[in-house]
């Protein structure tokens, strides 16, 4: 396997592995999209940029040398610059300013690649009218040279054997202008894979594209309008200024050979000039291939390419500046009187031919097919990965292109070689999608049945918290009756405790009336003592009687004290269970207030349970 030279670096922090740049590659398998971000196989890459426009996320970056060349111009490198024609349209009217900031930069020289194609022109007429070929592949686009080295190899024999017009020009430097053979020389270029022609080639130090000066000339301010115009160091070109746009290679031949535009296929575009060189060995061997095919990557041509400012312009505001140079260059060659165009012709072909020689220009090829690591399954391992994607019957084949390859045959493909998942296809997707749905589907089916089963079981525990609600309300409403009774019985009990306080302070007036009779029989007894024994013998039985009266009145006495100490007892009693009924009776007030208070509490329970089971119903329905 041979190594090529990276010119795509991915930034995988950016990119979403969206499959935009697989979807747009025309060789899809160079991208490898089985992880988190889409990897490039550089060896398989065969460099055309389309994935540079396409990516919206700016994960596709190209790689030039033109910090390389910055570095080399620090060093005090001794350097030459050749400029394609593309920079006519990428710096509009200022395409000699820019030879002029150049030489500032310290290139001592700046040759036109232009010129470069002038001397590719007469390679080309000169290799077909030697050598009488069936079929000639233009080779300026080394896009196209990779694709036939590493995808149709069996094109290398009709690829001309010719170098590419800028190749041209470093051979021409080299070989013609000795003063600069050991100097570096600066591509100024549209295109990206040129890195890998000059590697192949092995002459060709910093390839540097139009929108990495740009970019250099915006971050540093400058204008090249500041600069004076500056013209080329080599002969100046006639209409080969035309070769970096569409049928530019046609055109020029033309010039010598008119005839040859009824034998040239003008082809471009990622979306047909592959498709085309697919068919193209097959339209050979059937005789009915043309003579020469100029063709072209890139839709607008080299004006258009992955390293120029120009992807969005319209084609014919590109047209109309490389139109206007060609007008220009053509009047600097141009003549006037009889036989004009033969002299012009003349003119223009002896600048050439000091330029040219038949040995010095040819360029070979390589065989690259083993660049192309893709492995084929066989028809099982095929359909064990089809399984994999839920792919069953023709039904199931979309070829949706959502996954990039525009069909489900290559995606595959993609996925035998471990360049892609199941994952990414779309068709997978929905299925295992509607997979997921439906067992989502039965799972809510499930928790709506068992919340349902919920409700039911929360509206009878509501219901069965009403009835016991209710039925602590009537047992709360019972046992206020019953204390409305008692207190009923405890005021009676206070009355009767009211009549006994009565009674017992009728009992102290009476007990005194009784001391107050004892005392005065006491005294009389004594009295009748004193007389009984005034009289002697005779009082003797009076005096027995007026004894006993006085123990009876002194036996009243102590009576009356022991009534006395009973009704006090009666009275404090009596004041202890008046003092203790006058504290139930309040206790009674506060228990009845709080069984008030639940009893409203209950009630306001009992509303809210109502409500409440009425929204849970609504719910469950």
């Amino acid at each position: 396997m041979n190594e090529l030279a990276k010119v795509i670096k991915v930034d995988k922090d950016k990119c979403l592995n969206c499959h935009s740049c697989i979807s747009i590659c025309p060789v899809k398998f160079c991208n490898d999209g089985s992880g988190e971000y889409i990897a490039i196989n550089h060896n398989m890459c065969i460099g055309c940029g389309a994935c540079l426009e396409e990516c919206d996320h700016g994960a596709r970056i190209l790689v030039d040398d033109f910090e390389e060349f910055l570095r080399g111009v620090d060093r005090g490198e001794a350097m030459v610059a050749i400029v394609a024609p593309a920079a006519a349209a990428n710096f509009p009217n200022q395409y000699l300013n820019l030879n002029t900031w150049l030489k500032s930069m310290g290139v001592e020289a700046v040759f036109d690649v232009s010129f470069g194609a002038e001397l590719t022109v007469r390679t080309y007429l000169e290799y077909i009218k030697k050598n009488n070929p069936q079929n000639v592949i233009a080779q300026p686009c080394p896009a196209l040279v990779s694709y036939i080295e590493i995808y149709q190899p069996e094109l290398l024999d009709y690829l001309a054997p010719a170098d590419s017009p800028m190749m041209h020009v470093m051979k021409m430097i080299k070989r013609y202008y000795s003063q600069y053979k050991d100097h570096k020389i600066v591509i100024l270029s549209p295109c990206l894979a040129k890195k890998r022609e000059f590697e192949a080639v092995g002459i060709g130090d910093y390839n540097v594209t139009y929108k990495s000066l740009n970019k250099h000339f915006e971050e540093q301010g400058v204008n090249l309008a500041d600069y004076s115009e500056s013209d080329f160091d080599n002969p100046e070109a006639e209409r080969a200024v035309l070769f970096s746009t569409p049928g530019g290679l046609m055109r020029t031949a033309a010039r010598e050979n008119p005839d040859i535009i009824h034998h040239t296929r003008k082809i471009e575009g990622i979306h047909t000039i592959y498709h085309y060189l697919d068919k193209l060995p097959e339209m050979v061997e059937q005789g009915v291939a043309p003579l020469l095919v100029d063709c072209l990557n890139c839709e607008m041509g080299c004006n258009g390419g992955p390293g120029t400012l120009n992807q969005d312009k319209s084609p014919d505001e590109i047209e109309y500046l490389i139109e206007e140079r060609n007008q220009k260059m053509q009047e600097k060659y141009k003549t006037v009187g009889p036989l004009a165009d033969l002299r012009r012709k003349r003119s223009l072909a002896k600048v050439v031919n000091k330029y040219w020689e038949e040995s010095l220009y040819g360029r070979s090829y390589q065989n690259l097919a083993a660049n192309n690591q893709l492995l084929e399954p066989s028809l099982a391992e095929r359909e064990e990965i089809y399984r994999s994607m839920d792919k069953y019957d023709e039904d199931d084949f979309y070829n949706c292109s959502a996954c990039g390859y525009g069909n489900c045959e290559d995606m595959a493909l993609a996925i035998y070689n471990n360049l892609n998942s199941a994952e990414n296809c779309h068709f997978y997707l929905a299925e295992e999608l509607e997979k997921e749905l439906k067992i989502n589907q039965e799972m809510r089916e499930k928790r709506e049945e068992n919340l349902a089963d919920s409700f039911v079981e929360l509206t009878k525990g509501i219901k069965d918290i009403d009835i016991a609600n209710n039925e602590m309300a009537e047992e709360m409403l019972e046992i206020s009756t019953k204390i409305n009774i008692m207190n009923e019985d405890i005021d009676t009990l206070k009355a009767l405790i009211s009549d006994i306080e009565e009674f017992t302070g009728k009992s102290d007036e009476i007990l005194t009336k009784l001391v107050d009779g004892a005392e005065q029989t006491n005294l009389l007894a004594l009295n009748a003592s004193i007389e009984a024994a005034r009289a002697g013998q005779h009082g003797r039985g009076f005096a027995i009687v007026a004894e006993n009266i006085k123990g009876l009145s002194d036996q009243s006495n102590q009576e009356a004290d022991n009534i006395g100490n009973f009704l006090t007892k009666i009275e404090n009693k009596v004041e202890d269970i008046n003092s203790r009924s006058t504290e139930v009776t309040e206790e009674f007030k506060t228990v009845a207030s709080i069984i008030q208070n639940a009893s409203a509490s209950s009630e306001e329970i009992s509303a809210m349970n109502t409500e409440l089971v009425n929204k849970i119903e609504e719910i469950s329905e």
